[in-house]
């Protein structure tokens, strides 16, 4: 099992592989004097107008053609507005957005062809169109200081209004490596705004995503692939703020996330594992970030699709305004299998501020003819959370602590998984937002080896609940409750 300074190493390897790539210089040594020149393609020189009105596809699309050849090149956006359809990079292309510049999304369906990766991943289904688009390529850059527009802000591609799979991402790169996204601020993306399927050697470094148009509108995406840094960015999404996923048997592993503020992840998660979940994801490390707005958890770590969610630490997050700070299960839907989670660790974490009196959810699966699905090895060490009281409250969706009201809550049935969901059946549709666990702080279910070093925990109001609550669960320390 890798340690997180492994992983720093791991991440910090893919930064110096990027930046070697991007800091070709136009000198040749006496070996290779006859190899072409990186050159730099600025897009007026190819005919783009830049005015924000004429499409310029085509024009921009030459550049990155032009570019592409011998040693490869700059594409230089400087000056203007350039509204476009779907470009396609190439390896050893760098795609410079400057200041002030802006490529600008059509709002024509028909500018973005069906894209087919030529790869088996469940999430294909939602990735099937963008306005930048690389894949099967190496050593690729999208930079600047200036913005990549979806120009979504219409109404057939706010919220759910059609399907994922019809909108257009604002960045998607599959099936490459050495690929850097950095300094470039991302807005209005139709759907996801920035994906990155199957992709070795990543680096997303200095964005801004401002994207908040509802559900199905994430930050960044990373699905399945392998030594990922993601660092100094900052996200405001409609939906998850920054989601890391498996679609595949590939896997995702290696990945460090840091210095980063979800400063908005609407109807959904700051930081989640989730929901796709087929293949391994390994070795994660989540460090000095800061999460606020998000109706449902600040960090969810699921597995419903049958694979395992290991060795993943989540260290110095600060949490605010948020449904609750930590939601984690396992289960199982549609013909899955149920997979594993176990050795996950929430160290320095700090919380308040939040918005409902849900606790956090820490469920594994019930046994089965399979066997035991519990989760293993999850610990909380210096934490400190200030949860919301359910006061007097009484009703179907607010559960008491005796062991009566512990049996009746509701096992995960297969539906959305999301702490929001929690009762939701795999055919309902409506939010359910009004419940509170057996615990005011956690309920801990078929779980072993779960473990409270140096926790503390306050209430902001009344609670008649417990603080934490188990059933079929191995517990070990407690939390200090502070007035």
């Amino acid at each position: 099992m890798s340690s997180p300074t492994c992983r720093s190493t791991l991440a910090a390897v893919a930064v110096l592989a990027i930046a070697g790539c991007a800091t070709r210089t136009e000198t040749t040594t006496s070996s290779d004097k006859s190899a072409p020149a990186p050159r730099t393609c600025d897009a007026h020189a190819f005919g783009a107008i830049g005015d924000g009105q004429a499409k310029d596809t085509l024009a921009l699309q030459r550049a990155i053609e032009a570019c592409s050849e011998g040693a490869g090149g700059t594409v230089l956006l400087a000056g203007g507005t350039f509204l476009s359809g779907t470009l396609v990079l190439h390896s050893h292309v760098t795609l410079r957005i400057d200041a002030g510049a802006t490529l600008r999304g059509s709002r024509d369906d028909a500018d973005y062809p069906l894209l087919q990766p030529p790869v088996a991943n469940t999430e294909l289904a939602n990735c099937r169109h963008a306005l930048v688009y690389a894949v099967g390529v190496t050593d690729v850059r999208i930079e600047g200081r200036g913005t990549i527009d979806g120009n979504a802000d219409v109404d057939r591609w706010r919220g759910m209004a059609q399907p994922e799979g019809t909108r257009p991402m604002a960045i998607f790169t599959a099936l490459s490596s050495n690929v850097a996204i950095e300094g470039v601020t991302v807005r209005d993306a139709a759907t996801w705004a920035v994906v990155n399927l199957e992709v070795e050697h990543l680096v997303i470094r200095g964005i801004t995503v401002d994207s908040p148009h509802g559900p199905t509108h994430d930050g960044i995406d990373v699905v399945d692939g392998r030594d990922v840094l993601i660092e100094d960015d900052v996200v405001d999404a409609g939906d998850d703020g920054i989601c890391l996923k498996s679609g595949s048997a590939t896997g995702l592993r290696d990945v460090v996330v840091r210095h980063d503020h979800v400063r908005g992840a609407g109807v959904a998660n700051g930081l989640k594992l989730g929901t796709a979940t087929v293949g391994p994801m390994r070795h994660l490390l989540f460090e000095d970030i800061a999460i606020e707005n998000a109706q449902a958890a600040a960090m969810a770590v699921e597995s419903v699709d049958g694979g395992e969610v290991s060795d993943v630490t989540f260290r110095r997050i600060t949490v605010a305004d948020v449904g609750t700070p930590v939601f984690m299960l396992l289960g199982a839907r549609g013909k899955a299998a149920v997979g594993a989670i176990h050795d996950i660790r929430f160290e320095t974490i700090r919380a308040d501020r939040l918005r409902y009196p849900w606790g956090a959810l820490l469920t594994g699966a019930p046994a089965d003819a399979a066997g035991r699905h519990d989760l293993q090895g999850i610990t909380f060490r210096d934490v400190a959370i200030t949860w919301k009281g359910a006061g007097d409250a009484a009703g179907p969706h607010v559960f008491g602590s005796s062991p009566a009201d512990i049996a009746r809550f509701p096992f995960y049935a297969g539906g959305y998984p999301d702490a929001k969901f929690v009762f939701a059946t795999p055919a309902a549709k409506a939010e359910v937002v009004e419940y509170a666990l057996p615990g005011w702080a956690f309920f801990v279910r078929d779980a072993r080896g779960v473990r409270f070093d140096d926790c503390r925990v306050a209430l902001d109001g009344a609670d008649h609940r417990v603080a934490i609550a188990a059933r079929d669960a191995q517990i070990e320390g407690s939390c200090a409750r502070e007035r």
